[in-house]
Parts: C-alpha cells; structure tokens; sequence
C-alpha cells in the first residue's frame, strides 16, 4: 500500500474527460477558487485550447478550466459547491460538466497521481472517475492515488462514505478507515484498518503534503512530527482574502489615494500606481470583474506603491475592471480600508508561459 502510494506522488493527476475541450459557455461557470500556493508555479489555460498562463492566490477557477502545478508545487483550491481540495506535485486538474459524462453532481476525472479533497455532503454525489473505476461521493475526507502507468485506483478513506465501482463493474462500499486497490488484473481488494493508521501512513509518505493541508486546518491528518513545510512563491503572502475582510471592518480608517490606472495601452498589460501609505511596508492588490470583488481575476502582495501585470498572465477581455489595494505594516495586517478605483481596457494578451511538458 505505501510503496504504491509512494510512486503516486511523483505522477501527474488530469481531472477532465477531454483535456483540450472547453465548455461551449457564453460566460464561463465559476466552480471555485484558489485559496493557496505552496511553491513557485500554479499554471492555468484560462479555459484556452492552447498556452499556460500563472495562476495566483484568490483567482476563481471555472468549469473545464485546467490547474497545473510543477515538481515543487502544491495548491489548495475550494469549490463552490462545498468543500476543499489539495493538489499534490506535478499535478493537472480539471473539473468537468456532469453532461460530459451523462453523471448528476460535480464530476472530476482522475488520470494518474494524488489528489486528497475534504467535501461537504452534496445534494448530488461529487464524482471522481478515473481508470479504475468510479467514487461515488456524499461528503467526505479521503486521499486518492492513481498509478500513471497501470491505471491502479487507491482509495484512502479517513472519514464518511463512499461508493466504489470498478471498470468491470464490481461495486463496493467504503467506510472509515477503509483502503481500496482496483482497476488492476486482480479485481478489487479492500482492506480495513484504524483511521488513524491511514493518517499515519499518509503522514510518512507525503510529509510536504501533510504540512501544507495541515497548515490550512481544513484536515485531521496529523502535522509530521519534523514540519516540511517550505512556502515559497508565497512565503510573504497571507491569506489575501481574510486580508481584505480585515481591511473592511477598519470603520473609520483613512483610505489611501489611488492615482489613475496607466492601463489603456492596448499593446501590453496594465500598469497601476497609488499614493505611498505611511507605516506601509507591503501593500495587497486586488483586480477584479465587479465593484464588490467577487470574481477576481488576480490578487497579490506587492512592495512598491505601483504594479505591473506579470509576464504570463492570462490578459484580460475587453471592459471595465475594478482595483483595490490595501496597505499592509509589517505584521502583514491591514492599515485602513481597501481603496478602490476602476478602468476600461481594450484588452490585451500574452503568449502565456513555456512548460516542458504540458502535455
């Protein structure tokens, strides 16, 4: 079980019946958002058939939109519908329509690699389907592994209950505790032991992902006993969202003055610039769809009192945007409220980012 588990680790995970197929939408689904980041790269195809552009922290996630993460990269991402997922190294994820696979409830499909997720109990089943099988889902803590070269499905059950189907059809239900091997020559075995030990064996094998889900409190897996967890593209960056509630609840609070967006040059990405804030030491930007910042389209920590959008970003259609910024002291907790301002842009685009082996 641990050496199969362990071999997972390093595959890729694909969620999405056709990789390259985006849904035919007028206005693209939103299925959730990034809530963090550990490592240097979360790449997005932002719903394009082709190209690969940086994803941030905050930014909504839609319906047949892809996730990437490199070899030092682990992600968090939370869905609309309830619930959270962790996304392990050298990851590729995609959440699919139900009408692709004439399935009721949220799809995902799983190639090969690890995927661990901490659902609420859905109205409909939550559907992982991968080369083994089907896990039929109704609100439930487990870890899934899927070995790229064979096709073997491993289900690691900690909490609630499952329903496994396998590719000849052979069903099976999980209860806590419960691990599951199919999809291989010899049929479905299910074994049962202590939760605990689940958690345990999880622990060894991935201590890197233990650290980052445990750092996130949304899991009962243990911290590793010697922490791994190594924060790196946003080592300096906190939760920006609970950054901006923070921000708003400062009644009464001077807010910064915002200079007008230097954005309307068609040829490349817009530029912002904003008053300089007294006891600033970081400030938290914010570029979004609606005047409430919903639907933000990305979100960073920045030094200076002005900002860029970075090379590889996705670009954005033509329209108004609205930005927000809120300075930060050196604790990274807000100083007043989030300033606001908006522009209109003609829209713009970049080549996105070169990855290896994107496909």
């Amino acid at each position: 079980m641990g050496k199969r588990l362990g071999r997972c680790l390093g595959a890729v995970l694909v969620m999405g019946v056709l990789s390259g197929l985006v849904s035919a939408q007028e206005k693209p689904i939103s299925v959730g958002s990034v809530v963090d980041i550990d490592g240097p790269h979360l790449y997005t195809n932002r719903l394009k058939s082709k190209g690969w552009y940086q994803a941030y922290c905050g930014m909504g996630t839609f319906l047949s939109e892809r996730l990437r993460t490199d070899s030092e990269t682990l992600a968090l991402l939370e869905f609309a519908v309830g619930g959270r997922a962790g996304i392990g190294r050298n990851s590729h994820v995609q959440v699919i329509s139900p009408e692709e696979v004439g399935a009721a409830g949220t799809t995902m499909r799983i190639n090969a690699g690890t995927f661990w997720a901490n659902l609420d109990k859905q109205e409909k089943k939550f559907r992982i389907e991968s080369a083994g099988g089907v896990i039929g889902i109704e609100g439930t803590e487990l870890l899934v592994g899927v070995d790229e070269e064979t096709g073997v499905t491993e289900v690691l059950l900690f909490e609630g209950q499952i329903s496994v189907v396998d590719k000849d059809g052979a069903e099976k239900t999980m209860f806590p505790g419960d691990y599951a091997e199919f999809g291989g020559s010899k049929g479905m075995c299910v074994l049962s032991y202590p939760s605990s030990s689940l958690r345990t064996l999880v622990v060894e094998r991935f201590p890197r992902f233990s650290s980052f889900l445990a750092s996130q409190k949304v899991t009962s897996i243990p911290t590793p006993a010697s922490p791994t967890l190594i924060r790196g593209f946003n080592r300096q960056r906190p939760d920006l969202m609970l950054v901006l509630q923070e921000a708003r609840e400062l009644v009464g609070s001077e807010i910064l003055d915002l200079t007008p967006s230097q954005s309307s040059v068609p040829a490349g990405p817009p530029r912002f610039s904003w008053a300089p804030t007294q006891g600033a030491e970081s400030y938290a930007f914010y570029l979004s769809q609606d005047e409430a910042v919903q639907e933000i389209v990305f979100s960073s920590r920045v030094a200076a009192a002005e900002f860029s959008m970075p090379e590889g970003a996705a670009g954005l259609d033509q329209g108004r945007y609205f930005w927000s910024v809120v300075p930060l002291d050196g604790k990274g907790d807000p100083l007043s409220q989030p300033a606001q301002s908006w522009f209109e842009t003609p829209g713009w685009e970049t080549p996105g980012v070169s990855l290896e082996d994107t496909e």
